[in-house]
């Protein structure tokens, strides 16, 4: 069975109350999970998908089972 590499990429947004916008950047990267998040799921972005492909070894494996 064939093996993939998934990358999701998913959109978070909300209102941080911050002194700059450094400090609010600095504090979105821990302000969508806890127990009252700033930031809420929005959407998701994009998904993308890739074959992986399976070592020689592991086919030669497969093949002599």
């Amino acid at each position: 069975m064939p093996t993939y590499y998934v990358k999701v990429q998913v959109n978070y947004d909300g209102e941080i109350v911050a002194d700059s916008e450094e400090q609010a950047e600095e504090m979105a990267w821990s302000a969508y999970y806890g127990d009252d998040p700033a930031l809420t799921y929005d959407s998701v972005y994009s998904i993308d998908v890739e074959e992986l492909e399976e070592d020689e070894e592991e086919e030669d494996e497969e093949d002599n089972e």
